[in-house]
């Protein structure tokens, strides 16, 4: 009997939404042992990606109940609801405090230092009280989170759907590898002495300023253009003016931005503008919901539907919006312009702060910071690569063969073909020599021929490092070259596990048979169009508790009420035991 690695047991799982709670995963049950290749297969929607992500930690929603065991480790935690209500409150009064203490900060200032003083102290202990119970009761998920840490890359790497979800365009292939193995202590001793190499990325600081101008050049901009004002403004001798230019910089600034828009809209409702001169307008709005189908191609009008805004909007602006789309959309424009308003306020603070302290005392904080970031910018240009690093990340490149090695680590993934980035993701996840490897389709927008390499250098490391695989997929035919035994999911169940060659020769479940049926066949007869399962998947907020596949084929009757229970119908062959889905004929997919 094989040995179980992972083991998910009576999963569920649900998503908030505008609409409420929204089930992704039902009593989701799915093995995977030491060595094997467990294929899962079904439908876009029907819950693939969120099993793989709930395994892992990385899923955003919320588990309901149910287990993930990994080699007999729980890898699901969730704290009692008793303690999560004294973290959320713990965090509201944290939030609140540090508002006042702002306020007791600028009351200290402007108006009474004494009492602005008691304020600043009494509500900053109230925070620090506060924040320190909410660490406290934190403290069982912060392990838990450290263990997942741990997990995901030592234990369990996940190859995602599309490669540059997982690679960082700014850095070289080189650094991104080195990266995950220097996280989890996987790098061999450097070959250079560390004085030498602290003595290198002292020189290098300036590069690294280079480097942030060139990344954010708005934001360095913005930042050089404010300490260049303030540095003006102390040596010229008008601080003390421009402290009140500050505050009508911070109604200036949302007002321009709210005149120029509501420009632009009713420039927009002119009659002078031809449909061409206002779709050309388009990209001014592109934030707020506009687009060219929001133009009637007939009049040249704009329509009076922002259609993703809907959710949002109350019943007043649905009507304004219809009677009288310019007043709307200019209102919504001032709107979105207040937005910024929080950020302008941080700005404003700091420009003041900045004017109203001492050239000296200023020249000297920033001198001091300066120093203190200094061993963090060397340290961060010390992890450069060692020779001896360099080396090993280009035997991990070699092991998903990958040709010239010694070029591609200095390559960016811009640089790289589809495939070539597919397999520096593997490499990366792989440079840990991971027990367990979750692949997310991984030959998804690759022509056959790269597929077919992608596929046997994951057969290739299931070979030599006994890495077993859990392998989400639509193709069939990979499911039946690749793995040992597959998954059947069908909108947030297993509908059918079994071996794979069982499940090809004797599938049970009408969805497993339509699938089947819908794969092209070149022996087949030729048809106009391919086969297609009839219906579609219901809302997930409509899913019906009995079974669902009987919902898409508007069965009714006791189906729809009741849940099948999974039976094994021969050793290892199991299936959801709908008796009509169990009976349908093949020929109704023909």
């Amino acid at each position: 009997m094989s040995e179980k690695l992972l083991e998910i047991s009576g999963l569920r799982v649900h998503f908030d939404t505008l609409d409420g709670q929204v089930e992704a995963l039902n009593s989701v049950d799915l093995e995977v042992n030491k060595g094997q290749i467990m294929g899962l297969v079904g439908e876009s929607g029907c819950g693939k990606s969120v099993t793989s992500l709930v395994t892992i930690g990385l899923a955003t929603c919320e588990v309901d109940e149910g287990s993930v065991k990994y080699e007999g480790e729980e890898l699901l935690f969730r704290d009692p609801e008793s303690i999560n209500k004294i973290k959320e409150i713990s965090g509201y009064i944290v939030v609140a405090s540090v508002l006042l203490s702002i306020f007791g900060g600028f009351w200290t200032i402007l108006i009474d230092p004494i009492q602005g003083r008691n304020i600043l102290l009494g509500f900053g202990l109230v925070s620090s009280v506060s924040w320190g119970v909410g660490f406290f009761f934190a403290h069982e998920s912060r392990a838990h989170e450290k263990f997942m840490r741990w997990v995901r890359g030592n234990e369990i790497s996940m190859i995602f759907q599309e490669p540059m979800t997982a690679l960082n365009p700014l850095y070289s292939v080189e650094k991104q590898i080195s990266e995950v193995m220097r996280e989890h202590d996987r790098l061999v001793d450097p070959e250079t002495p560390t004085i030498n190499r602290i003595g290198e990325a002292i020189i290098s600081p300036f590069s690294l300023i280079y480097r942030t101008l060139v990344a954010k050049p708005q934001s360095s901009a913005a930042f050089l253009s404010i300490m260049a004002f303030v540095t003006l403004a102390h040596r010229w001798e008008f601080a003390d003016e421009a402290q009140s230019w500050t505050w009508a910089l911070l109604l200036a600034v949302p007002l321009l931005y709210s005149v120029s828009s509501i420009w632009k809209v009713k420039s927009l409702f002119t009659d002078e503008m031809t449909l061409e001169e206002r779709v050309s307008m388009e990209t001014g709005f592109s934030g707020s919901g506009f687009s060219m189908d929001s133009i009637d191609p007939s009049t040249g009008t704009v329509f009076s539907e922002y259609r993703h805004l809907d959710a949002e909007i109350t019943g007043y602006e649905m009507w304004l919006r219809s009677q009288n789309p310019y007043v709307w959309l200019s209102l919504h424009r001032f709107g979105v312009s207040l937005q910024g308003l929080p950020a302008a306020l941080a700005v404003t603070i700091v420009v003041f702060l900045m004017l109203w302290m001492p050239f000296s005392s200023l020249m000297g904080m920033v001198v001091i910071s300066s120093l203190l970031a200094l061993p963090v910018i060397v340290w961060l240009d010390f992890l450069r690569l060692d020779p001896a690093h360099s080396r090993q990340v280009q035997e991990i490149l070699e092991d998903v063969r990958i040709p010239n090695p010694e070029a591609v680590v200095k390559m960016y993934p811009h640089e790289l073909s589809g495939g070539m980035r597919q397999r520096v993701m593997i490499g990366m996840m792989m440079s840990c020599e991971p027990k367990l490897l979750i692949a997310d389709e991984p030959t998804t927008a690759l022509d056959v021929t790269i597929q077919a390499q992608i596929l046997k250098l994951m057969m290739d490391l299931r070979d030599d490092k006994g890495t077993s695989i859990l392998l989400i997929t639509h193709d069939l035919g990979v499911i039946a070259e690749m793995c040992d035994d597959v998954t059947v999911m069908y909108a947030g169940r297993v509908v059918e596990r079994a071996p794979v060659k069982e499940l090809f020769a004797n599938p049970l479940h009408a969805y497993t048979r339509g699938l089947m049926a819908c794969t092209p066949n070149i022996a087949s007869t030729r048809k106009s169009i391919l086969p297609a399962i009839p219906g579609q998947v219901a809302n997930p907020s409509d899913f019906v508790r009995g079974c669902r596949f009987c919902q898409r084929m508007e069965r009714y009757g006791d189906t729809l009420i009741t849940r099948p229970q999974m039976i094994e119908s021969s050793p290892g062959h199991w299936v959801e035991a709908c008796p009509i889905c169990l009976d349908e004929s093949e020929d109704k997919w023909e």
